[in-house]
């Protein structure tokens, strides 16, 4: 994921009555603070008459929500949710700057223990990188739910909120064998594996796939997820094999390098996944092929319906899959339904 730099960051709900003076000043001053707070439906953070205080929900990531736009809409999910909660309620967003620095997220994860909050939903960097934090939570009586990528060892993870990223990456393979390329090889432009758990399994899901229809993965090339290195390690790998006819990048970043890499060779079906706005144009001249479209919005809604019905002690599944809505080509770029909210 391409990062731009940025402190923890807010993201408010939109109300539909002016804000009053008090109110205003209470959000300048959480704006200062660097976190985003959405409160439940009364329209700020009431106390609750059996707790004597705010339940106070943290979604974390380890970068901004404005990273790309199914991150924003993780987010935008999460405060539609917030904003339907009993008013004793309360989400904040705490967002890092770097999603790859452990560090840095696991001392963010550290700073938000430190309020207390009632639950955390947590989209880790990797499968055991928050987890010693993560444990620290559960000993202190703080239900955990995590996001898109998996965590293991976590003593007290309540659920498992994400696209089915095995079934992602076949959506596109799917589409690549009823739309056959000049010749059976083909190559996978990804992370490095082992960094996201959902990541692997969206790789998975496409190399299973087209291998058992036939298909050969040739390459697969290794990418920090910077425009550059994309670029760079997409036109070596298409330099070494001359006869790929078709390439797969496991996330929307790295879909945008290899696209530039491949920008003069439309005799390659290049697969992408996390459709955004912006590969529209691409879709329409031929560059892109088919794009892999998840539901992110959903994501963040139902992380945060499920974990409040964690603290309402309701039981939820161990995994709760968000929908997939489409795989996106050129015929139908331009009929898109509007992603879904969840049930």
């Amino acid at each position: 994921m391409p990062l731009r730099a940025s402190g923890e960051r807010l993201q408010r709900i939109p109300r539909a009555k002016p804000a009053t003076t008090g109110l205003a000043l209470l959000a300048a001053s959480l704006l200062a603070a660097g976190c985003s707070s959405s409160s439940g439906r009364n329209g700020s953070a009431n106390h609750s008459p059996e707790s004597g205080k705010t339940k106070l929900m943290i979604l974390a990531l380890s970068f901004p929500c404005g990273l790309a736009q199914g991150t924003q809409q993780i987010c935008n999910g999460a405060q539609h949710a917030a904003a339907s909660l009993p008013g004793d309620y309360k989400l904040e967003i705490k967002s890092g700057t770097n999603f790859s620095d452990n560090v840095a997220f696991n001392s963010l994860l550290q700073t938000s223990l430190e309020l207390h909050p009632a639950g955390l939903i947590v989209f880790p960097v990797g499968p055991a990188a928050q987890t010693p934090v993560l444990n620290k939570a559960c000993d202190a009586g703080i239900k955990i739910v995590t996001i898109e990528s998996s965590a293991s060892g976590v003593t007290c993870l309540s659920t498992f909120v994400h696209p089915n990223a095995v079934a992602l990456g076949a959506s596109v393979a799917n589409w690549l064998i009823a739309h056959p390329p000049a010749t059976k090889d083909v190559a996978i432009v990804t992370q490095p594996p082992g960094q996201f758990a959902s990541t692997d399994d969206r790789v998975k899901g496409f190399k299973d796939r087209v291998e058992a229809a036939g298909y050969n993965v040739v390459a697969t090339a290794v990418t920090d997820q910077s425009l550059d290195k994309t670029r760079s390690e997409v036109t070596n790998m298409m330099t070494a094999h001359p006869s790929i006819s078709a390439v797969f990048s496991a996330n929307g970043p790295i879909g945008q390098g290899t696209s530039q890499a491949l920008r003069n060779n439309r005799s390659v079906k290049q697969l992408s996944l996390d459709f955004d706005p912006s590969d529209i144009p691409s879709i329409e001249s031929g560059e892109l092929s088919a794009v892999g479209r998840q539901n992110p919005f959903a994501e963040g809604e139902l992380a945060v319906k499920n974990l409040y019905k964690v603290l309402q002690d309701t039981t939820v599944p161990a995994v709760v899959y968000s929908p997939l809505e489409s795989v996106v080509d050129h015929s139908n770029v331009h009929t898109l339904p509007t992603p879904s909210a969840s049930n």
